[in-house]
Parts: structure tokens; sequence; C-alpha cells
């Protein structure tokens, strides 16, 4: 005959089991942080990538100019951005077409952009708030314009301040004057990553 035995955890078996919880959530919590802010900067970077195509993919579409526009102030840095279309052949942009907040995701994400790349480019990053207000437009056959009295996008670095350097992910985004548009690591070599910038 069997003996009827109780089921269950004993109070000292609980306390075990809640402490290894708690000593493995304090040991991952800082690399959780990492993992966030980086997300952020990766959702920022993709986000703009895609303003930057659908804009040049519009421009053709639509046989008009379509100007991408950074919407954030030079102070703020954050990764805001707005695409409208020209009605009058370039004058005004007043066609909406989509816009987007940094609240969609990447709050901590800033940017800051650069007119110019030039060689060692990706070795130091621009500063946050750098270059703003930037544009960039795209005409008819898909090529990148420059809009006069701003600053036409042709480097966006995407960062998070508030990561320790070591830490601290980058993505640059690319506008070349054809338009193509191309996002890279400026940790990898291009050489051996096809995700690398140089």
């Amino acid at each position: 005959m069997l003996s009827a035995r109780p089921q269950g955890f004993t109070l000292i078996e609980l306390m075990v089991a809640v402490g290894l919880l708690a000593l493995l959530f304090m040991l991952g919590l800082p690399n959780l942080a990492t993992w966030l802010q980086n997300s952020q900067i990766r959702t920022a970077a993709d986000s703009m990538l895609n303003g930057l195509q659908l804009a040049r993919t519009e421009a053709v579409r639509r046989n008009a100019r379509v100007r991408f526009q950074l919407t954030s102030t030079a102070g703020a840095g954050l990764s805001d951005w707005s695409l409208n279309a020209s009605d009058d052949g370039g004058a005004t942009y007043t066609v909406p077409i989509q816009t987007r907040s940094s609240a969609e995701g990447s709050t901590g994400a800033r940017i800051g952009v650069s007119a110019v790349v030039t060689p060692p480019a990706y070795t130091v990053a621009l500063g946050p708030g750098a270059g703003l207000p930037a544009s960039v437009i795209f005409n008819p056959v898909g090529r990148a314009e420059t809009e006069a009295g701003v600053t036409r996008i042709v480097r966006v670095d995407v960062t998070n301040p508030a990561l320790a350097a070591a830490d601290a992910r980058r993505l640059v985004l690319v506008v070349a004057a054809g338009g193509q548009i191309r996002m890279c690591d400026p940790r990898l070599a291009l050489s051996a990553n096809p995700q690398g910038c140089e």
C-alpha cells in the first residue's frame, strides 16, 4: 500500500529558487538596457532607410520631386522625418506622403547629418544634432538633389548618447548623388563584410 505523501515545494526550496531568479535578473539587467538602446538605434536607422527609399520610389512613381526632411531641431537630434511631394515642379512641397516620429520606438536614438563624405569618413561619429535641419530631394528619375539653404543629406549617423563607449553602436546611412541609399556599420570593414562602411 502506498503512503500518502504531500506533494509540492518546501519554503526553503521556494526561497532558493526566488533568490536564484533575482540574481540572474540583476546580472542580466545591464545587458538588457544595452540591448534595448541598441534596438532603438536599429529601429531609427531602419525607419530612415525605409523613408529614403520610399521618397525615391514615390518621386519616380509620381514623376515629381519628393522631399525627405529630418524634422527635428539641431539641439534635439531626434529621428523624426517627413515625406512631401511637390505639386508645382519643386518650389513648394505641400503634398504629404508620410511622417514618422521618434516616439515610435526610437526615443533614445540621436542623429547627426553631414553634407559630405570624405575619407576616412566613418572613423569619427557625427555629433547628435549636427547638420540639422537637413533634407534631400529626389527628382523624377530618382537622383538626389540639394534644397537651397538646407543641409543636403549625404550621411546620417544614428547613435545613442546614453550608451557607454564600449557598448555604443552606430549605424550610418549614405545617400549617393545617383539616389542609391545604403546603411552600414562603421565597426565592420567593407572588404570583409558587405555590411561594413569602408
